[in-house]
């Protein structure tokens, strides 16, 4: 899973101004990790991966990324292993198409084959709801109809929710330090996390190689593929970690790690 790092460019390159980290639970101050020259050679590895492979492997299917809405974040973490060797790990966010996890990528943070049967079963019953539901809303208004409109509507909103908190429950982090943190505890009791939380790249890496005992050094994250309308991002371009979904993890993986940085 550790790929090579050879042939770092030796010629001076200004560096992005991103950032990967998150406040501390604990001194309350925000760490961080920073791009160096490795992580943007890696990252300059991975771009001409996703541009080669394009249209050529079937298996990765590249052009998936360019059918709308589809573009997504790709990250690297370059890590040293216990054989001093560095090299560098990488990830995009969220999921692939059709859940796929192609050769040589992180995993989900989360642990998916505690939820892995429930969820194909549950999003097949809400699939076919939302069919009753659609064909429901067609018919003429009459009391039965809504009624049977309501009662759907709340099973699915059931099914919903239960499949949320059962996924919720398979995502628990854990520090260099033996620190636990499940994801349900992040918000409290009061409110939930948001969808996606988690498989961001940036705690996908991070998370992965603690792990598997590696020392994070450094990391950057770009955008490849379709831009979002509702983040609209260029391709190519780094980016820093998202405040929503991945400060609030950040500052609890990266305590203990050597290489984070911390703001004063």
């Amino acid at each position: 899973m550790l790929h090579k790092l050879e042939n770092i460019d030796s010629h001076e390159e200004e560096l992005p101004r991103v950032s990967y980290g998150g406040i501390c639970p604990h001194s309350g101050r925000y760490l961080y990790l920073l791009p160096d020259e490795k992580s943007i050679q890696a990252a300059k590895l991975l771009i001409e991966f996703l541009i080669t492979e394009r249209g050529i492997n079937q298996s990765i299917r590249v052009d998936w990324l360019y059918e709308p809405a589809n573009g997504k974040m790709f990250g690297v973490l370059v890590c040293r292993n216990t054989k001093n060797e560095i090299g560098f790990l990488r990830a995009f966010s969220g999921e692939w198409e059709d859940r796929m996890l192609p050769e040589g990528w992180v995993p989900s943070s989360g642990f998916t084959n505690e939820y892995a049967t429930e969820r194909t079963i549950a999003e097949r019953e809400i699939d076919k709801l939302s069919q009753q539901i659609d064909e429901l809303r067609t018919l003429p208004k009459t009391l039965f109809v809504c009624k049977e409109l309501e009662k759907k509507k709340k099973i699915r909103g059931n099914i919903s929710r239960q499949l949320t908190d059962k996924i919720h429950c398979a995502y628990r982090f854990k520090n260099t330090l033996g620190e636990i943190l499940p994801l349900r505890n992040i918000f409290g009791k009061t409110s939930l996390p948001p969808t996606g939380m988690g498989d961001c790249c940036a705690p996908k890496l991070i998370q992965y190689a603690i792990r598997r005992n590696l020392e994070p050094l450094s990391m950057v994250e770009f955008w490849w593929g379709a831009s979002s309308k509702v983040h609209p991002r260029l391709e190519g371009h780094f980016y820093s970690s998202c405040k929503p979904k991945c400060h609030p993890l950040l500052g609890f993986l990266l305590r203990g790690i050597k290489a984070a940085k911390e703001q004063p």
